[in-house]
């Protein structure tokens, strides 16, 4: 077995933890599908009878060794497991699996050492890639936290103060069901009165942005009560990347409750101004929250922000994540649908913006993001009225979409062409190659086109995708700028308007 680091550190309490505490909710620990064979020989007490034909790597050896352990050898097993959820050999991570399972069937004698369990999983949690490892540990996590919630709160602090990446990890497990999110946010909340804890917990002293979600898992507290208490302080306003993080996990957690989903309105507005500031993780778990959020307002509460959240959803059409982008797409749907009165006019400008976008990302390879696109698209035609659109958008007529966009409103050629420049460098080739041929359908259209300056920019951009790594790209850019050269020259030539989409 291998020795425990001495540069570990080790949790020291000042007063004795108490006994174990029973949970409303049941937890309900992952099934574990994998069983496995860790060699822990030399972690068996001398005394523990041969047995003839003993297999030591059978499936059944963590039952029948655990009757012969104290829990300090117990926790010494668990340790090298959890340390065997990382190991690149699938055996290997399979006994470490069996073992973890087994731990978590008689907590009382396993999980005595709760500090020290706690210093495994963060060393290791990190390395830990495969599915079914993972699940054994979050298992394992979700089970402390019902045993010991205290212990562990305070364990993780101690360990790490700052809360660095694998104490993320952690604590986000932590807060993902209900039941546990409550006890989680109940004892950091003891531990922000205690001014001894909150010394060690900086980042909590620093970002008091965990009382949203105490005052939100209080069922007592109503709607008005709490967007009173949260306007007082707007907690939200500028939390740390780590803890706004954290929080939207929680959040999102206590979303999926109606009565509760209604009260976070006076959450929103703060979110949304982190939304664009934000790394992809933090954006995805914001729009998760809006996307359960939105449903439980009423139209009059949702067209407070729905305006706001629509323009900032443009701009993540676009983001470096597949799943952002899939979600700030459908996100737009529902958000375009709580437009009333007098938002409805200034939300059909926002719609006819994400048009040629929606257009473009339905040539997506990633097939959620497409699809995402298709749908909001033929919404958006719904929402504006534009039944062919809708109708064509409904058929997956790519070519005929096109050609509507650039003439259904002549006044808007000039910003789609502009629009279309953005997409010509887009990393996905699908993307880049529908641009360049809405290029080519918008220079058969010229004359409706207002700026002239128009055609030397696309010409310029057409241009840098001489040296593009797809072939076909490359020759079809050259030819686009061979059609805006002989166009401007002769407007009346013969070419086609779908030749454009049949080019190699």
């Amino acid at each position: 077995m291998a020795e425990r680091p001495p540069s570990s550190p080790r949790v020291v309490w000042e007063e004795e933890v108490g006994a174990p505490q029973e949970s409303s909710s049941p937890l309900e620990p992952c099934e574990v599908t994998t069983v496995l064979p860790l060699r822990i020989d030399e972690t068996l007490p001398e005394e523990m009878p041969e047995k003839p034909g003993w297999d030591y790597e059978s499936s059944d050896m963590t039952t029948v060794f655990g009757e012969y352990l104290q829990p300090s050898q117990k926790t010494d097993v668990l340790l090298v497991a959890i340390e065997a959820l990382t190991a690149d050999d699938v055996h290997d991570r399979q006994m470490g699996s069996d073992i973890v399972d087994t731990a978590m069937t008689d907590p009382a004698s396993w999980l005595t050492d709760v500090p020290e369990v706690l210093i495994c999983i963060h060393t290791n949690v990190e390395q830990i890639c495969t599915e079914p490892a993972r699940r054994s540990l979050d298992s394992l996590l979700l089970l402390l936290t019902k045993w010991r919630p205290r212990e562990v709160v305070r364990s993780l602090l101690v360990i790490s103060p700052t809360c660095d990446s694998a104490a993320v990890a952690m604590w986000e497990v932590m807060i993902s069901v209900p039941w546990a999110l409550w006890r989680v946010v109940s004892e950091l909340l003891g531990v922000l009165r205690d001014w001894r804890m909150r010394r060690v917990f900086s980042c909590a002293a620093d970002d008091a942005c965990i009382y949203p979600l105490v005052l939100l898992a209080n069922a007592v507290i109503d709607n008005k009560q709490f967007a009173a208490l949260y306007k007082t302080q707007r907690y939200l306003r500028r939390p740390s990347p780590v803890m706004l993080s954290l929080v939207l996990t929680g959040l999102t957690t206590l979303s999926k409750t109606p009565e509760t989903a209604r009260k976070m309105l006076v959450l929103l507005p703060d979110i949304m101004e982190n939304l664009l500031a934000a790394n992809s993780d933090i954006r995805m778990k914001a729009l998760m929250l809006f996307i359960n959020v939105i449903p439980h307002m009423k139209r009059e509460e949702a067209k407070l922000i729905a305006l706001r959240l629509a323009e900032k959803l443009l701009l993540l059409f676009d983001d470096e994540s597949s799943r952002v982008r899939e979600l700030s797409i459908r996100l737009f749907e529902d958000v375009m649908k709580t437009a009333v009165g007098r938002n409805t006019k200034k939300m059909v400008k926002k719609v006819q913006g994400a048009l040629l976008p929606l257009f473009f990302h339905t040539n997506e390879k990633i097939e959620s993001v497409a699809k995402a696109s298709w749908d909001t698209l033929r919404a958006c035609a719904e929402f504006l009225g534009w039944r062919r659109l809708s109708f064509l958008a409904e058929t997956g007529q790519t070519p005929l979409i096109g050609e509507y966009l650039i003439t259904h409103k002549r006044n808007s050629a000039d910003e789609y062409l502009l629009q279309s420049l953005l997409y010509v460098e887009n990393p996905q080739a699908s993307v880049r190659e529908a641009a360049v041929r809405f290029i080519g359908l918008a220079a058969r259209r010229w004359r409706i086109l207002r700026l002239e300056k128009l055609w030397e920019i696309c010409q310029s951009a057409l241009q840098s995708l001489e040296n593009d790594a797809e072939h076909s790209i490359r020759c079809l850019a050259a030819q686009t700028v061979l059609i805006l050269t002989a166009l401007k020259q002769k407007p009346r030539s013969g070419w086609s308007l779908r030749s454009l989409w049949c080019c190699a």
